[in-house]
Order: structure tokens, then sequence, then C-alpha cells
């Protein structure tokens, strides 16, 4: 949640919004939006889109149901609120966290150590719960289209978040600048998601091998070596 934290310490305009005799903030009502997204995402793992009751996520939140509708519109709004939050979930921190460390590197030594070091995050078994997630949205947004808007403009706040470090790192000759850099973050995210087919049975015995091969592609992609060992893997 740091970057979406971030983007709401930033809102410092008061909007009055009278609910239940109170007046609350641009912020406060971002932070209580997430808040109750964060309790119907756990609903839906649990139980599914059918398991989420309006009286239930204000009994769990503390609101009631005409703040629900005020910030949803109504339960479907809600549950499509809460898939895209569930395909973004730790998405754009990791972003965010990739961005602030690119910033700050001095050379392109910093650079490949800081792309190793995220690349192999996103591969990695603990991550693979967000990677069955987000699979699991996109199931569900093929056959329903206001969900596959959703998710659209989720991703593409991602793709255009993501794309600002690769373009600095173009601009100073660490990596190729020959592709677009919101196509290769749409592009990496894609390819990260895909794990999931050979983690569908637990821990595929050659996993390291998939991450092998990911590896480099993507490196080949952005015109760097390979990391000169991948882990579990004899290079």
């Amino acid at each position: 949640m740091i970057f979406r934290n971030i983007v709401i310490g930033f809102i410092t305009k008061v909007k009055p919004h009278k609910h239940g005799g109170s007046v609350q903030t641009v912020a406060d009502s971002q932070l209580l939006r997430e808040q109750i997204l964060h309790i119907v995402t756990k609903i839906i793992d649990k139980g599914g889109e059918k398991a989420v009751r309006i009286r239930d996520v204000c009994k769990a939140s503390k609101t009631s149901p005409p703040t629900i509708y005020r910030l949803f519109g109504n339960r479907n709004g809600l549950i499509m609120a809460a898939q895209s939050y569930r395909f973004t979930l730790n998405q754009t921190d990791l972003i965010a966290g990739f961005a602030t460390a690119v910033y700050g590197a001095k050379n392109k030594s910093d650079f490949l150590k800081i792309a190793y070091q995220t690349l192999n995050l996103m591969f990695s078994e603990k991550r693979k719960n967000y990677r069955s997630m987000r699979t699991e949205v996109l199931s569900s947004a093929q056959s329903n289209k206001r969900l596959g808007v959703e998710i659209n403009n989720a991703q593409t706040v991602a793709n255009n978040i993501g794309a600002q470090p690769v373009r600095f790192a173009q601009a100073r000759g660490w990596i190729n600048d020959d592709f677009d850099p919101e196509i290769y973050i749409a592009w990496l995210t894609g390819m990260v998601n895909a794990r999931v087919i050979i983690e569908l049975n637990g821990k595929h015995p050659k996993s390291a091998e998939w991450d092998k091969i990911a590896m480099r592609s993507i490196c080949a992609v952005l015109g760097i070596p390979e990391p000169k060992k991948v882990k579990g893997v004899k290079n």
C-alpha cells in the first residue's frame, strides 16, 4: 500500500462530504475506500463474488450502506472495484519501489543490480499468490465486459507509472531505447503472470529453468547482460 499512501498523502485540499453528520477530507475517503476494498478482497478470496454482502462489509469496515453506495454506487460496483484492486494488489507498490531505486542509481552497474533484484522478486515463490490472484481476475474479465474495462484502466495506470523509470534508464543509455516503455511494462506483467502455468500443481521441479528462460528474454529486450547466476540453476 506504500504507493497508494504516498499518492493520498499529497492530497491536501478538503472537500466536504456529509455523511452521518461528519465532514471527510478527500484523503479520508480514499483511505476508507482502500480499507473497504481490502475487506472485500478477503471475502472474494474465501468465497468468491457471491459471498460479498453489503451488511457483512459494513460490519467489518464499521461503516453503513450509504457509505458503500456513495463510494461504489452499488454492490456490483463494489465487486468490480475490489476485483480491480485484487489485480493491482502489490503491483503498483513493486513498480514504485523499482522507480525510487532506479532514480537513485548512479550508473549502469547500479541499475543492473536493481533490475536483477526486482526481476528475481517478481518471479519468486513468495509472490505466487499474487500471480494466481491476477490470473483469476483476468479469467473473470473475459466474460465480464465492465470488469475488463476496470482491469484495462488499472493496468494502463501501472504501465504509465512503470514506464517512467524505464525511460529514465533509456535516456542514460543503460538499456535499449528501441521499444515502447508502456508496452514493455504490459508485456512484463504478462510474462510474470504466465508463470502460473507451471504453478497449478504446486512448485514445479523445473521452475528455476522457467525463470532462466524468462530472465533471458527480458534481458534480450532490455539489451543488458543476463545475470551471472539464476537462483536454483547451474548457468
